[in-house]
């Protein structure tokens, strides 16, 4: 049974080194082609170590067929153009999702223009509501301290109230042009759809 198992391992081991002599021996029947620094072609069995940074053809030297190209190692500038412009697509996808999922959403939110205009509506006048509110304390607060009521963590709250409505007026103004884009999106996908 020993006599079987040595007999089986040495015609592996002749297959395999079969193989691999084989292999060695087209290893080294290719052809390189190149273009020199003085932009001469030049053909060799060895490939110099600065040709490899130009790029090469490996050449079947029996049919002259193209058997691999290698392209040019890539200067820093070009890696750093390629980086730049692969950062640029990555980004105008993100963005181009994030579109689509507020189209999606604004689609989902409105049937139509006109509930769209009446969520605007809605939400304007509740800010103006509040900040009538805002305005009416602001000035019984202003009457206060005309008529005397000088104490200075009351006059701080008058000065943060009048803030806290320049901030609010800000926020309206920003929900208003929100919907208004809106509004705009939705007729462009209304009318595409």
């Amino acid at each position: 049974m020993q006599v079987r198992h040595r007999a089986i391992l040495a015609g592996l081991a002749l297959t395999l080194l079969s193989g691999l002599a084989l292999q060695a021996v087209q290893a080294a029947d290719v052809t390189y082609r190149w273009v020199n620094g003085d932009g001469n072609l030049q053909l060799s069995d060895t490939l110099p170590s600065g040709a490899a940074a130009n790029g090469y053809q490996v050449i079947d030297p029996h049919t002259g067929a193209v058997v691999r190209e290698v392209a040019p190692r890539k200067t820093a500038e070009e890696k750093a153009r390629e980086a730049a412009e692969q950062r640029a697509a990555e980004k105008a996808a993100g963005e181009a999702r994030a579109q689509a999922e507020r189209d999606r959403i604004l689609l989902s939110l409105y049937s139509n223009e006109a509930d769209l205009k009446q969520a605007r509506d809605q939400r304007l006048d509740r800010m103006d509501s509040r900040i009538a509110q805002m305005e009416g304390s602001i000035e019984r607060m202003q009457a206060n301290i005309d008529d005397g009521h000088d104490d200075p963590a009351y006059a701080r709250d008058l000065e943060r109230m009048k803030q806290a409505v320049v901030e609010v007026r800000a926020e309206r103004d920003a929900v208003a042009e929100q919907f208004e884009a809106d509004l705009k999106r939705l007729r462009e996908l209304r009318s595409n759809g």
